[in-house]
């Protein structure tokens, strides 16, 4: 299926993960219900990490179909708000961030203008560094995922180097890309 495996470690039960998974589900729908005002924000833009714990998320113990379901959720988030546009915030963009293996750091995107957008994805600095992807390298195969018509993905291997932190992981935009 991907290569994000995770080691669940021992095959024993956890306990309210549907539960737990409903409820994020539901908050998350909630936060997205109604199209948000990037204009709001101090940063120029709106964003919402997910509403939930990274022990859950993240944790070895959550089965990578809880995660799957998880990113489903983020890109049929993204398709509801893209739906709900009027006329008056037609020119906002509108994805979500999917980090790999770190799930917990993803988020969904609202971009007032386009404008904004431009060089989004010129990362190319001692501190942080992002090689797109081969374009057979696939996140909605790897993962089943559906991708709703009128959006678009792209992968992007992440470097990050700081003086006492490093990372490497996978980073994707699915939405409105383009």
């Amino acid at each position: 299926m991907n290569k994000w495996k995770f080691d669940n470690g021992s095959k024993k039960k956890i306990r309210g993960i549907r539960r737990r998974y409903k409820s994020l589900e539901k908050e998350l729908i909630t936060l997205t219900d109604n199209m948000p005002n990037p204009y709001e924000s101090s940063l120029g833009y709106w964003h919402l990490h997910l509403p939930f714990s990274q022990e859950y998320i993240d944790s070895k113990k959550t089965p990578n179909c809880i995660r799957r379901k998880l990113i489903q959720l983020l890109i049929n988030r993204v398709e509801h708000l893209k739906n709900i546009k009027t006329k008056e915030n037609s020119r906002f963009r509108i994805y979500s961030i999917i980090s790999l293996p770190h799930l917990f750091d993803s988020q969904i995107v609202v971009i007032p203008d386009s404008y904004l957008f431009e060089g989004f994805f010129d990362r190319n600095t001692d501190e942080q560094k992002w090689i797109q992807l081969d374009t057979q390298k696939n996140i909605i195969d790897e993962w089943d995922l559906e991708l709703p018509e009128g959006l678009t993905f792209k992968g992007f291997k992440e470097f990050i180097n700081e003086e006492d932190y490093s990372y490497q992981g996978e980073i994707w935009f699915i939405g409105e890309l383009e």
